[in-house]
């Protein structure tokens, strides 16, 4: 009794984390966390099981407790609505989301501003030559702005938005389009999926890009002066690219990557004139398991 009592709740954790992790790699359907509330009567039915024949059969009892936990995990998954202590799941996916959503930042009088762009998993494209500002848009109906500091100055948040907690289902695409003629310092956090970051037609000072397992293609700004960007990635594919006239040096460290350029005007890991000019681009990347590759 007591043997089983120690491994019950471990075992627990342990299921309701395989479930989640392939809820969150499209295995099984969408997977909400409030759902878990609906599985309250399973106590009941755990605890009857522990009072009968826990004393008994121990070990038995214990492997019962965890297929049940499982069964109702995976019941959980396959229903598209559970009643729960604070209401129905709200689940979200390209087929009943709310539809899609835009946001944007009027240009003003900005002449710089920091922006953030905050995601999870998905597939994203950031490229420059916004009208305004700043522009967002979603397949889905999740993207909130906001915005702060001086209309010279803005520091501007494009986030998706919190509708609790969500595993699973299918991943949102969201176009973020950015001024030219802004000066730019560019602060961008998403979780796994496919990226592209263009920033040939962003005035862009400096950057930094976070993001989970990933394929991520980055093309590099023409500099004015020295632009530093900064990549930390998980097990990744890294691409990038060299726009012609564009001095730049790629460094990488973590365990377990390779590199290798397929662009002419690169040897080792910068092109032939990045020592000899100012105006340069300078990227760091750290990642797992990874390949990076220079074009």
């Amino acid at each position: 009794m007591t043997a089983r009592r120690g491994t019950f709740w471990p075992l627990v954790l342990i299921v309701i984390g395989l479930v989640f992790l392939l809820a969150n790699f499209g295995l099984i359907g969408p997977f909400s966390a409030l759902a878990l509330f609906s599985l309250w009567p399973l106590l009941l039915v755990l605890a009857g099981i522990d009072i009968a024949f826990g004393r008994r059969w121990p070990l038995g009892v214990l492997a019962l407790d965890v297929l049940i936990i499982a069964f109702g995990i995976a019941l959980v998954a396959a229903q598209p609505s559970l009643a729960t202590p604070f209401g129905p799941v709200v689940w979200f996916s390209r087929s009943n989301a709310p539809g899609t959503s835009a946001v944007s930042q009027p240009h003003g009088d900005a002449k710089s501003m920091t922006l953030h762009l905050n995601g999870g998993a998905g597939s994203y494209t950031v490229v420059g030559g916004d009208a305004g500002l700043v522009s967002a848009k979603s397949d889905q109906d999740n993207l909130v702005l906001r915005s702060s500091g001086s209309a010279e100055r803005p520091d501007v948040r494009v986030d998706q938005s919190d509708r609790g907690v969500y595993f699973g289902g299918v991943p949102t695409h969201i176009d973020v389009t950015i001024a030219s003629d802004v000066a730019t310092s560019l602060d961008m956090n998403a979780g796994a999926g496919e990226f592209v970051v263009d920033l040939r037609d962003v005035k862009l000072t400096d950057a930094r890009i976070n993001v989970g397992a990933a394929s991520l293609r980055i093309v590099l700004p023409k500099p004015s002066g020295e632009v530093s960007i900064t990549v930390s990635a998980g097990a990744s594919s890294v691409i990038v690219e060299i726009p012609d006239g564009v001095e730049a040096r790629v460094a990488t460290s973590g365990a377990l990557m390779s590199m290798h350029s397929e662009n002419a005007r690169v040897a080792g890991s910068e092109t032939a004139g990045y020592g000899s000019t100012k105006e340069r681009v300078t990227v760091r990347i750290t990642a797992g398991a990874s390949s990076v590759v220079i074009r």
